[in-house]
C-alpha cells in the first residue's frame, strides 16, 4: 500500500469517526483501530492539511519578455517574518 493510497484510507476513517459522534477510544474499538495510530493520523492530516492552507493563498505570476515597466519602484514580497524585495531592472534565471 502506496502512502498515498493510506492517506485515503486514513481520511475516510477519521471522516467516519467524526460523524459517527463517538470519542476516539470508543470508535477505534468499535472498528478494531489502534488508537496510537488513530491520533498519529489525526495530528498528521491535520498538520498536512495547515501546509496546504499556507500554501494555497500563492498565485502564479507570468512575466514575458518585453513586458512594459508599470512602475520604476522596485516590488517588496512579505510573507509572515520574511521580506524580499526585487529592484527594478532584475532579470529572471532560470536554472538548467
Amino acid at each position: 500500500m502506496t502512502l498515498s493510497d493510506k492517506r485515503i484510507e486514513w481520511e475516510a476513517r477519521m471522516k467516519e469517526w467524526k460523524e459517527s459522534g463517538r470519542n476516539v477510544a470508543q470508535w477505534c474499538r468499535e472498528h478494531d483501530v489502534n488508537v496510537h495510530q488513530m491520533y498519529y493520523w489525526k495530528q498528521r492530516l491535520q498538520k498536512e492539511n495547515a501546509d496546504t492552507k499556507e500554501t494555497a493563498n500563492w498565485l502564479p505570476v507570468q512575466v514575458t519578455e518585453g513586458s512594459p515597466v508599470i512602475n520604476s519602484s522596485p516590488i517588496f514580497i512579505h510573507v509572515h517574518d520574511y521580506a524580499v524585495e526585487v529592484p527594478v531592472g532584475a532579470e529572471s534565471r532560470s536554472s538548467s
